[in-house]
């Protein structure tokens, strides 16, 4: 059986880019990664996703991106660091990008990370065109 994809480009940042080619318009910027904790069944599996989805079930907190880098022509690695202090003693359990609009590009769900107080912790979410 093949392993779900659990990150997806929502409708939204899909529908812009098919705009942007045919009408020459422009793209918004990714600028923050929002973490949540709301990613997740009864039984701690990561819920499916169809990328209509417009906000995280259990927003926790956004924060700016810390870096991107293109990995492959058509792929963006966004990073965003949680410092000691953020989140600490959280469940993450879904990720979202979201642009200069303050609307979902990307979108992801995993399995329960608990955010210990005395680490760091480094997000990565691959955007693949």
């Amino acid at each position: 059986m093949a392993e779900q994809v659990l990150t997806v480009t929502t409708a939204y940042a899909r529908e812009q880019m098919t705009r942007a080619r045919a009408e020459g318009g422009t793209l918004t910027k990714v600028v923050k990664m929002a973490f949540g904790s709301g990613g997740v069944d009864t039984e701690g599996k990561p819920l499916p996703l169809d990328g209509t989805e417009q906000a995280l079930k259990a927003e926790l907190l956004q924060k700016d991106i810390t870096s991107y880098e293109f990995i492959a022509p058509a792929t963006i690695r966004y990073v965003c660091s949680l410092a000691e202090n953020e989140l600490a003693g959280k469940t993450i359990n879904e990720l979202a990008l979201v642009d200069s609009a303050g609307k979902l590009t990307a979108i992801r769900t995993m399995t329960n990370k608990i955010k210990d107080a005395d680490m760091e912790f480094i997000f990565e979410i691959d955007d693949i065109y």
